[in-house]
């Protein structure tokens, strides 16, 4: 009897051990989700993927893929996203860029953060104006079209002359209106209908698709 319960009693010990790290595990988990949050809110995540938490944080952090999105499958079926980050000649991000690989081809989508009215052609710096402590302000940065130009012909080379389409895409609060370009400029908001129509006018398999995603540098998770 005495052994008997001896057993019960390391096994219930093991078993509140195992409760207390899955517990600390999970705690850890959301804790540094919720100081992420602050980079996912207002940005174009909101507008790429289903939801924070699962579909968003835990595929990137934990399971370290997020080239899937819950959403984007409700819209387009199987797709591969890529993210490519250009720097400039002092070795600075310049550009942000995702792309999205989808059955009817490739959408590349140059995207800002950054709030203000924006001011810019597909040439020449671009520059972004706000008020800040009762002063309006001018920024300059660098422009988008040019390396979304630069970005096409890689894409070119990469899809063999097939056809590609682009957008630059800004929040929500960016004023967009002085902004004149041969690339469409839209607002995050935006960005579902242009994913849902998206169509180069030719077709790509599951197996096309996860090629380009390689060519394009992404690992195929297994």
């Amino acid at each position: 009897m005495d052994k008997l319960l001896s057993e019960l009693t390391e096994t219930s010990n093991s078993s509140l051990f195992l409760y207390v790290i899955v517990s600390f595990m999970v705690l850890l988990f959301l804790f540094r989700a919720a100081l992420s949050y602050r980079h996912y809110k207002g940005s174009i995540f909101t507008k790429i993927y289903d939801n924070y938490l699962i579909d968003y944080y835990y595929k990137l952090n934990v399971l370290q893929d997020a080239s899937k999105s819950a959403l984007l499958k409700k819209l387009i079926g199987y797709h591969r996203i890529v993210y490519a980050n250009i720097t400039n000649k002092e070795g600075r991000l310049a550009s942000q860029i995702l792309t999205i690989i989808h059955s009817k081809g490739v959408l590349a989508i140059a995207y800002l953060n950054a709030i203000g009215s924006f001011h810019g052609s597909d040439s020449g710096s671009w520059y972004i104006k706000r008020m800040e402590d009762g002063q309006e302000k001018k920024f300059k940065i660098e422009n988008p079209a040019i390396y979304l130009r630069e970005y096409n012909t890689h894409l070119s080379q990469i899809l063999e002359g097939k056809r590609t389409q682009s957008v630059i895409a800004l929040r929500e609060e960016a004023d967009i209106s002085n902004i004149k370009s041969n690339f469409r400029v839209v607002k995050y908001s935006d960005l579902e209908d242009i994913i849902k129509k998206a169509d180069c006018g030719y077709g790509l398999n599951e197996t096309e698709i996860d090629d380009i995603f390689v060519k394009l540098g992404g690992k195929i998770s297994r």
